[in-house]
């Protein structure tokens, strides 16, 4: 018997018998994620009437449909900020987290605890362009 024939049937059963990959919950998200890892968001913004947009590290954009109307939101369009306050404890923001959308200039006068919280919905993954 040849010395590598052991070898390669060790190998050939160890790849049968290997778990596969696992999928980070953030890229299984075809129609959609509930949390998304705030260490990897780069950018957020607000988006039509009731919607805030994610960009991750490595180019996903997850927009999250919020579960209410936010008055901010609507009153403020694209010019809005948009600031995370849960999920820093946990790492994760989640759905039913909230948000605070505001006015970068008039939160310097009025200070950002005068901003109703938003609360998330479902988070769904953008096409790349």
């Amino acid at each position: 018997m040849n010395t590598w024939t052991p070898l390669l049937l060790a190998a050939l059963v160890a790849g049968c018998t290997a778990s596969p990959p696992q999928v980070p919950a953030q890229a299984t998200a075809a129609s959609g994620a509930r949390c998304i890892q705030v260490d990897q968001v780069v950018a957020r913004r607000a988006v039509g009437s009731n919607a805030v947009e994610f960009d991750l590290l490595g180019g996903t954009t997850y927009r999250n449909q919020l579960e209410a109307p936010c008055s901010n939101l609507e009153r403020l369009g694209t010019t809005a900020a948009v600031a995370i306050t849960s999920g820093a404890e946990t790492g994760r923001l989640c759905a039913g987290d909230r948000v605070k959308i505001f006015d970068p200039a008039e939160v310097q006068a009025t200070g950002l605890a005068s901003y109703p919280f938003c609360k998330l919905g479902e988070f769904t993954a953008l096409p790349t362009p």
